[in-house]
């Protein structure tokens, strides 16, 4: 069959809307150019976290109203512009702007970009391929991430400028990689007569009543709030990756290859899915994936050197991507196809609100020291990781 435009176009979007050269250099940056602390930058993240609930529903009315491709136009727009503040002006009450701005961007992009792929998929007649495109194009984007990584990180070291000037410019050149992007999205056809105007529930009143929703249902309960606390505390993994190494002398320049490293195994584990669901067995796997992170968690805050370091990260990191998929599948089978959108906003709202909730604490206990954020993050998985243990009845 011949490849349609529309979709390579969107393939090449999604490898540069994901160029993100700043990302495994980001602690760096509010560390040795912003010159905060822990505490003031997990406040940025959770000024970001809240944008990104308060966006959704103006956001979704532009998506809806105008088309998802004028969406992603403004989304490269708004999403790329806010990575130049970063690159230029790295001031804290700046970046706090700085990170709405970018929010705004974000909420955007997302979901824009995939109903805009879906309705190309089916205006080419391959809807019985719209998996694996849909598998491609979140291919491209974890490619894009790949490629970028190293790069930033052999650029910050390298020398070629000095240290605190490359780490404003890999935000700069982030910023027009995502307007590369956009550059391609403008090729791209839209079928505007499949655009409706805004008269759908918005995702922040999705989310609220998926968070009822999920409550009142005894395995969902189990289920989202394993997903969603789980995934809250084992995301730090990728903040603190970067701060793991540098207090071990870890060199900067290396950062970006262990980002794509532990992005990279982690996707090698995914395909092993099946042998984790008949051996160990889901419930056990499902287990041991939230049980473990938490005592590499404490582990590593006893255990100083590099070797426990990569351990923890890889460990850490590449458990929590494996029991992702895993959950999803579990809780869409509990789930009425009318209640699909909004019980899994919900369990997304939860995340979200966990997250946000935890960056202000784990930023003051972090400046007190990185190994006491560890031990509390390690302690609080473990104990979650037994109270919300899915059971065998549950799984049926």
């Amino acid at each position: 069959m011949r490849i349609n435009k529309n979709i390579v176009l969107l393939y090449i979007f999604s490898f540069f809307k994901n160029f993100l050269i700043f990302g495994a250099v980001s602690v760096p940056f509010y560390l040795h150019k912003a010159g905060l602390d822990y505490k003031g930058m997990f406040i940025l993240e959770a000024v970001f976290s809240i944008g990104m609930v308060v966006f959704e529903i103006p956001t979704g009315i532009i998506a809806d109203k105008f088309g998802r491709k004028i969406s992603l136009l403004l989304g490269t727009l708004v999403f790329g512009g806010s990575f130049f503040i970063f690159g230029f002006v790295p001031v804290f009450h700046i970046l706090i702007v700085a990170q709405i701005i970018c929010a705004l961007g974000m909420t955007m992009l997302s979901g824009a970009d995939r109903a805009l792929l879906y309705e190309v998929i089916q205006k080419s007649k391959a809807s019985d391929k719209s998996g694996r495109i849909m598998a491609r194009y979140d291919a491209f984007g974890t490619a894009g991430m790949l490629v970028a990584f190293p790069l930033g990180s052999l650029f910050v070291g390298s020398g070629i400028v000095s240290y605190t000037d490359a780490l404003g410019l890999v935000f700069i050149a982030t910023a027009l990689a995502i307007l590369l992007s956009g550059v391609f999205i403008l090729f791209v056809t839209e079928d505007r007569g499949g655009i409706h105007s805004n008269t759908s529930i918005s995702s922040l009143q999705l989310g609220i009543n998926g968070f009822f929703y999920t409550f009142k249902h005894p395995k969902l309960r189990v289920f989202g709030l394993n997903y969603a606390l789980i995934s809250s505390l084992t995301f730090f993994m990728f903040w603190f990756y970067q701060a793991l190494l540098l207090k071990n002398h870890f060199p900067v320049t290396f950062l970006g290859f262990v980002a794509s490293g532990f992005n990279f195994t982690a996707m090698i584990l995914l395909f092993f899915t099946p042998f984790f669901e008949k051996k160990p067995g889901i419930k056990n796997t499902l287990f041991l994936s939230s049980l473990i992170p938490g005592v590499l968690y404490i582990l590593s805050s006893f255990i100083p050197g590099v070797f426990m370091a990569f351990i923890a990260i890889f460990g850490v990191t590449n458990f929590r991507m494996l029991r992702m998929p895993m959950l999803n599948s579990l809780m869409n089978k509990h789930i009425e196809d009318g209640n699909r959108a909004t019980v899994l906003s919900g369990i997304s709202m939860i995340e979200r609100l966990s997250t946000t909730l935890l960056y202000p604490i784990v930023g003051m206990l972090t400046d007190i020291s990185l190994s006491i954020s560890f031990l509390v993050l390690g302690i609080i998985t473990v104990i979650l990781s037994v109270l919300l243990r899915v059971e065998e009845e549950t799984l049926v």
